[in-house]
């Protein structure tokens, strides 16, 4: 685990520690997973599946740590199906992406998880 000076280089860990304005809605202290709400929605409902360390890229992830990105994964799905009911728009499905390369502007691991409208 990282130290609280390299947590604050992402501004997720600063949401998910209450530093930064922003919304959790799913949170698994077991696993170190979070789901927050993007603060630029590209569609009704736009999340973002993270761990909880930062420092690394979403490929960076897949690569050096495969279970634990798989399981991020499971994790974004798991959790957005649970939401169903609370969010009806999810009732037409989502799509879940990630980037790679130089397009992934904060060096910490995320699946965009976005509602198909």
């Amino acid at each position: 685990m990282k130290s609280k000076q390299e947590l604050s280089e992402s501004p997720f860990t600063g949401i998910l520690r209450g530093d930064e304005k922003g919304t959790v809605v799913a949170r698994d202290d077991a696993q170190q997973f979070a789901i927050v709400a993007s603060r630029e929605p590209e569609a009704a409902v736009h999340w973002l599946a993270i761990p909880f360390e930062s420092g690394f890229s979403t490929e960076e992830m897949r690569v050096a740590q495969g279970d634990r990105f798989m399981a991020l994964l499971d994790f974004a799905i798991a959790e957005t199906r649970s939401r169903i009911e609370e969010y009806p728009v999810l009732e037409n499905g989502f799509t879940i992406k990630f980037h790679c390369g130089a397009y992934e502007t904060i060096p910490h691991a995320k699946f965009h998880i976005l509602s198909i409208e």
